[in-house]
């Protein structure tokens, strides 16, 4: 069993913050069954990985091998139809694949090379081995540049929120400035209006006291009178 280092995104706890860490992908050479029959594959495990991520990048990334690609639902398997693998073959090479989810175990794919005579295997053809491991390397290396650009877009978008919240924040200290100008120019009118009240305050008692005097006098006058009248009668 070979094991390859396959940077992969990992979720810490419940929070929605993503860490980048170093996890094991494992690379074996196994006998296993496909729609063709039972034959011997190179299965490649990729742990914290989606078997729809696995399966959407293989099929981008066989495409660079020339063949014709189709998915058959049925028995869930790619076919290539006449790909070209330097190193391998001098011949097209017909490559089958299989993604399946392992639970908390992440994923895998089984990936079948018919070199028209025989199926691929290490013992019969080591040379073209190395080159099948070679390009499971190149796919490890394309689904971990995918996964790091799916995180780089979820960080963009974070640092987005942020920028956005900040400029809130500003657009609220602003507002809040404008709010205490507001405030100070509403307590200097009012001190100002205190201070004409005090001022009209002072006057009016001035009048009162001059008024008073003049209803002190209008008494005594009226006073004077009942009093002139009274001696007459």
């Amino acid at each position: 069993m070979k094991k390859l280092i396959l940077p992969l995104i990992l979720l810490i706890g419940m929070t929605s913050n993503a860490v980048l860490a170093q996890v094991e992908a494992t690379m074996k050479e196994e006998m296993r069954a496909m729609s063709e029959g039972n034959f011997n594959c190179v299965v490649m495990s990729f742990p914290a990985t989606s078997a729809d991520k696995v399966g959407d990048i293989w099929e981008k990334f066989i495409k660079d091998y020339k063949g014709k690609t189709k998915y058959d639902r049925r028995v869930k398997e790619y076919f290539t139809d006449n790909a070209t693998i330097k190193g391998m073959s001098d011949n097209t090479v017909d490559v089958y694949a299989k993604v399946e989810e392992r639970g908390e175990a992440g994923s895998e794919i089984a990936v079948w090379y018919n070199l028209g005579v025989s199926y691929l295997a290490k013992k019969d053809f080591p040379a073209q081995f190395d080159v099948a491991q070679q390009m499971l390397d190149k796919f490890t290396k394309k689904l971990s540049a995918d996964l790091l650009e799916e995180l780089l877009k979820e960080e963009e978008k974070t640092l987005k929120g942020m920028q956005g919240d900040l400029k809130d924040l500003v657009k609220d200290e602003e507002k809040r400035k404008k709010d205490i100008e507001d405030y100070k120019e509403t307590i200097q009118k009012m001190e100002e209006n205190i201070k004409s009240a005090e001022e009209d305050i002072k006057v009016k008692l001035e009048e009162q006291g001059g008024k008073k005097k003049e209803i002190d006098d209008q008494t005594k006058k009226i006073d004077e009178l009942k009093q002139k009248i009274n001696t007459m009668k």
